[in-house]
């Protein structure tokens, strides 16, 4: 099934968030002001509040403005600035790509941390392998079916990637795809991982987006029941694959090579090739994981 990026639009912070707070109080020392208020309206849905710093009031003040295309707009007003080393309104106006950057960053923090509470609640009640991981592989969130499905990282470390012998842990195994998928800028990537018990899992990454540069991925993890070579003859029917072509391709789910088909059905591997040519140009993929993403069937796991 396919599960497009996850997108929150963006949310402020609360009115007393510390992180506001400390931006505000060191821009009143740096300019010497008394106090300080901090407006700010989201573009995309228009939401706004107000943060405010020391005692601000008065008539004497100087107003910055601040912007991040397709973000925010915001205004600072600094009252009773005085002697300090941003007292005037072109020293101010120096310091406004540091504040610009510093409000923008929070704004993300805010949206990927009410990402990642929402993710947790709709996460927990679900029978797949759930992870929510960051950018340099680390584990925020699990739900318990992915807690046992990390057991295999210590009981069974070697796992594969179908078509693939390269053995490693599940965890490794999982960020290298990450990071090639970094690479080639992709939101979606399918694999079949199989775990060192002999298990087979649908790995599917996907890139969530709303989180800033953050980099975080939802990481799901299916247990695959491959269908028997009379599943294949039927579900692909209006193919009009062969029996011979049916037991091939069911042998190839399983992992097994040419000669191994070969010696299994009684055939030459020559002719394994030949049938599976032919069975794979009637369904117009190339591939053994084109094939299993076609055919194999997700089940529920026991209890």
């Amino acid at each position: 099934m396919w599960r497009p990026p996850i997108l929150l639009t963006p949310t402020l912070p609360a009115a007393d968030d510390p992180a506001v707070t400390a931006i505000l109080a060191g821009l009143a020392c740096a300019s010497g002001a008394a106090g300080c208020v901090l407006s700010v309206q989201l573009l995309a849905t228009g939401a706004s509040a107000s943060y405010g710093y020391g005692r601000p009031g008065g008539t004497r003040r100087m107003v910055l403005r601040l912007e991040k295309p397709d973000l925010y707009c915001a205004n600072v007003e600094c009252y009773g600035a005085g002697a300090g080393p941003a007292a005037s309104p072109a020293a101010l106006d120096a310091v406004r790509p540091v504040l610009e950057g510093a409000l923008a960053a929070l704004i993300e923090r805010n949206t990927a941390s009410r990402q990642v509470e929402i993710l947790t609640q709709i996460l927990g009640v679900t029978n797949e392998a759930h992870l929510l991981m960051d950018v340099n592989g680390e584990i925020l969130y699990a739900n318990p079916r992915g807690e046992e499905v990390l057991s295999l990282h210590t009981l069974q470390p070697q796992a594969h990637m179908q078509g693939n012998g390269a053995r490693e842990p599940l965890l490794h195994l999982i960020v290298a795809q990450m990071a090639a998928m970094r690479e080639g800028n992709e939101m979606l990537r399918r694999q079949v991982v199989i775990t060192g018990d002999g298990g087979r899992w649908r790995l599917e990454i996907v890139a969530l987006s709303g989180l800033g540069v953050a980099g975080f991925s939802l990481v799901v993890l299916t247990p695959l029941r491959l269908p028997t070579a009379d599943e294949i003859r039927r579900r692909l029917a209006e193919h009009q694959i062969s029996r011979r072509e049916a037991d091939v391709l069911a042998s190839v789910l399983t992992g097994q090579k040419a000669c191994e088909i070969a010696e299994q059905l009684g055939i030459t591997e020559y002719t394994v090739k030949d049938h599976l040519k032919h069975a794979y140009a009637k369904l117009g993929i190339g591939s053994r994981g084109q094939l299993l993403a076609r055919l194999a069937v997700g089940i529920t796991p026991a209890g």
